[in-house]
């Protein structure tokens, strides 16, 4: 009890300061709502319910279950893309393209890319002032730290900081233990992510390194939790389809 008692306190002075912004603002819920509206219209998704979707609402749902004081309901949107992508606009929309879902080697994998968006959230990443309309304030709440990079978004435009990046992975790694799931997923999906010659405004070089540091010390849970039948299903799904492309 007293080792849980310590890895408990370590876990929350591990937490930065902006975990204490988890609860969604007024502004993030209007420029969230105004951007989904613009996605609906303009960009190919899964339809809600379907077994690809499902299994991510599973994990998502999952890592959710410990994560309810932010007054969120965490939803999380299929896009019929091919690239490896994941991101949020805010009030508990996560987006995940089909390309991410097939790379993932496993549901620990998939719990750490959705876990990274909560950290975005539970960060309050996107209740800081917008500077231009649209995706640039929706995304990572719109502001441009040092080193902070534009991305095309289909139509939309997503603004990358590398510190809010970082600042999300560290929370992650929380979110990620406290539902039960193995941090270290967190790493080894950015360093295979970063090996696929993923597009640079990931910035994974740096985002792995402080994830070394953070883990550090910390190894691996020796025990592997079988993956789901929701994950599993959402995975066949994906195999058929390419089967009768």
């Amino acid at each position: 009890m007293r080792r849980l008692l310590a890895a408990a306190l370590l876990w929350l002075c591990l937490l930065p300061p902006a975990w204490t912004q988890a609860t969604r603002c007024e502004a993030e819920v209007r420029r969230a709502a105004a951007t989904l509206g613009q996605i609906y219209r303009q960009w190919p998704l899964r339809p809600t319910g379907d077994r690809v979707e499902q299994g991510a609402q599973y994990v998502a749902a999952r890592l959710g279950r410990n994560e309810t004081s932010s007054g969120r309901q965490w939803r999380v949107h299929v896009v019929r893309d091919t690239k490896l992508n994941a991101f949020s606009i805010g009030d508990g929309h996560i987006f995940l393209t089909e390309g991410m879902l097939r790379f993932v080697a496993n549901e620990g994998e998939l719990a750490a890319v959705i876990a990274h968006e909560f950290g975005h959230h539970l960060a309050g990443h996107f209740c800081t002032t917008a500077r231009k309309r649209g995706f640039v304030g929706g995304l990572f709440g719109g502001h441009e730290g040092e080193g902070a990079t534009r991305s095309r978004v289909g139509t939309l435009t997503a603004v990358v900081d590398p510190q809010k990046e970082r600042e999300a992975d560290r929370i992650a790694t929380v979110v990620l233990e406290r539902a039960g799931y193995d941090p270290h997923h967190a790493l080894e999906l950015a360093m295979r992510v970063a090996r696929s010659g993923s597009p640079a405004h990931f910035q994974y070089k740096h985002r792995i390194e402080a994830l070394q540091e953070l883990l550090a010390g910390r190894p691996p849970d020796p025990i592997t939790q079988p993956d789901s039948g929701e994950f599993l299903e959402m995975k066949r799904t994906l195999w058929r389809e390419d089967a009768l492309r």
